[in-house]
């Protein structure tokens, strides 16, 4: 651990403010409290006015199985539009700014040398500034979203897009640092807004729900100042790594199985399928599975599955199975595939191969009701879903996940499909 102790003095500039952020990021720094944050909106002004017009202030509804816990969050001083993009690149070259934070999605990364357009561009602009205004202590930037090696994406984006005299300053001056987060946040529903305003008083146009678990681990790499995070529960590190494998193998594991597994069972939420008695056996040989490779003591993978099934059980969030069930192609390559091969192939991990073969049925049933895949290979999926011939079918939808067709996998699919729950 080198980072220097926190300080209760300095700006944060945050990109992206959706709702993610709002319960998760920007809720933890006004735990920590003492640092101004001036938030960027990721392409419409909508939230800025709807922000500014109440002083920066909203509701944060906290929905637990039992009932609401309702606070406000009071941390955000200015929002400002994305295209400000005069406004960024001034605050960047202000030494009071030490922190940058970004819930931008994976999209936000992107090459694109346009500022209108690309955060990381606009962010180049603010460290040329910054270079330029002789400014010496340095700046932190930090990816809070929901991609492995998030700083690593984030680094190389903003080196792409600097000039090479502002690259020589970087090294020295700039901490580009990944973080791994994790707090679910549906969608506010029609009477939020009044929840916040009996129980606070406040008019807000834009409330935030989200779950009482919340998780937030960053690399320990800060050179300059950082908010006192730890009074909001964040963790540092010295080992990410095993920190993301963790939430990908087991939450994200469990959340593609059940998005697939429950619709074909006949069910639509999270809270439903982790109630379906043989889905739920589905997750639970998962979880053993997964867990069998990761290389952490057994007491907290208890306790963190633990905490998924109190998590996925709460039925107030209403969690949607076929919000998590898009792009399918993408999350099974990352999340299954390399359980099944680090376990020594199909018949070491039949929970991650009924993963894999709830996904085909699951295409495959909803390309023959005449319904949409949500996913970057959608036209190739419904062409392979509407095969007859049930092998050529399998192979065909494996091959979109780069599995060939002599793999034993493709065997164990066809076998496991036919003992999936159905209604």
């Amino acid at each position: 651990m080198n980072s220097p102790s926190p300080s209760d003095v300095g700006r944060l500039v945050h990109l992206g403010i959706g709702n993610f952020a709002r319960a998760h990021t920007l809720h933890a720094t006004d735990v920590a409290g003492g640092w101004s944050v001036v938030a960027f909106t990721g392409r419409s002004a909508t939230m800025a006015d709807a922000l500014n017009a109440q002083g920066g202030r909203y509701g944060l509804i906290v929905r637990g199985a039992e009932g609401d816990e309702v606070s406000l969050v009071d941390v955000i001083d200015e929002v400002h539009p994305a295209s400000d993009v005069d406004t960024l690149v001034r605050l960047l070259a202000d030494p009071f700014t030490a922190v940058v934070t970004l819930t931008i999605t994976e999209k936000g990364y992107a090459a694109g040398s346009d500022p209108a357009t690309s955060a990381p561009a606009r962010i180049a602009l603010g460290l040329k500034a910054r270079r330029e205004a002789g400014v010496t202590e340095p700046i932190a930037l930090v990816s809070c979203d929901n991609l492995t090696g998030n700083g690593e994406v984030l680094g190389q984006a903003v080196l792409a897009e600097l000039d090479e005299e502002t690259k020589a300053w970087f090294p020295d001056h700039v901490d580009v640092i990944s973080s791994m987060v994790d707090r679910i946040t549906p969608s506010a529903d029609e009477n939020a807004s009044e929840t916040v305003r009996a129980q606070t008083g406040l008019a807000d146009s834009v409330p935030v729900v989200t779950e009482p678990f919340t998780e937030w681990v960053i690399e320990d790499r800060f050179r300059g100042r950082r908010p006192e995070w730890e009074k909001a529960g964040v963790q540092f590190t010295d080992d990410l790594e095993v920190h993301e494998l963790r939430k990908l193998r087991l939450l994200n594991g469990a959340h593609t199985l059940m998005a697939y597994a429950g619709q074909v069972a006949g069910v639509q939420r999270v809270d439903e399928a982790i109630a379906h008695r043989e889905v739920r056996a589905l997750v639970e040989q998962l979880w053993a599975e997964a867990r069998a490779t990761l290389p952490l003591p057994a007491a907290e993978l208890d306790a963190y599955t633990a905490a998924l099934e109190e998590r996925f059980r709460n039925p107030r969030l209403a969690d949607n199975l076929i919000r998590i069930a898009a792009d399918g192609s993408v999350k099974l390559p990352v999340r299954a595939l390399p359980v099944i091969a680090e376990r020594g192939g199909p018949e070491q991990a039949p929970g991650e191969v009924a993963a894999v073969a709830a996904w085909t049925a699951w295409v495959t049933d909803r390309v023959r009701a005449g319904e949409e895949v949500q996913d970057p290979k959608s036209e190739a999926i419904a062409a392979a879903a509407s095969l007859e011939d049930t092998t050529e079918r399998v192979s065909s939808l494996l091959a979109l996940l780069d599995v060939p067709a002599i793999d034993p996998l493709v065997d164990a699919v066809l076998a496991e499909e036919q003992r999936l729950p159905r209604p």
